[in-house]
């Protein structure tokens, strides 16, 4: 006499997740939530005008260092005062911008002739801006971030942030495609 038993098939649970991935989804997490607010606190102050900057020198030490990210609001060249930390584009024609503090401030005429020094330097620029020039005032820094930062800036930073993440999906993708599936024996 055979018998034959029917076997129910058990369901597998997915949506507990093994102790091993804890503490990858919590770093990720942890990850994703910091890039995700230094982004907003890059990003928040633009529509206001205010722009994120890197310092690429110690000429403002021990104020500011190479490295730090000073976020900049628009300022009038005629508010300006003395002890004023302010970024300018450099009076030499570099194209730089530079970030050093305001010892003097006079308005000639349709011109601000300002006199400015790093706090590390010793040897002081001497510059005008028109009155309704462009001039900007750091508000806040974010120490050593730019240093983290600054690769991004290069072609190959930005290619890098473009690559990463669709690698990282691709291998995401095909893990779901062909990862192993729990079967339930009884």
């Amino acid at each position: 006499m055979s018998r034959t038993v029917a076997s129910a098939a058990v369901p597998v649970d997915r949506s507990r997740r093994s102790l091993g991935r804890a503490p990858l989804t919590l770093g990720g997490w942890f990850i994703g939530g910091f890039l995700a607010g230094l982004l907003a606190l890059l990003a928040l102050p633009l529509p206001f005008g205010w722009r994120p900057l890197t310092e690429m020198s110690d000429s403002m030490r021990p104020l500011l260092r190479a490295g730090d990210i000073v976020v900049v609001a628009p300022l009038a060249p005629t508010r300006a005062r003395v002890g004023d930390v302010v970024a300018f584009s450099d009076p030499l024609g570099s194209g730089r911008t530079i970030t050093h503090r305001v010892l003097s401030v006079r308005i000639s005429g349709d011109r601000v002739r300002f006199v400015t020094r790093g706090d590390a330097n010793s040897s002081v620029e001497r510059w005008s801006v028109a009155t309704d020039g462009r001039l900007g005032r750091v508000v806040f820094r974010l120490p050593r971030l730019g240093a983290l930062l600054a690769p991004l800036g290069t072609r190959s930073g930005r290619l890098l942030l473009v690559a990463l993440p669709l690698a990282l999906l691709c291998l995401l993708e095909l893990w779901r495609i062909w990862r192993p599936v729990a079967t339930a024996e009884g």
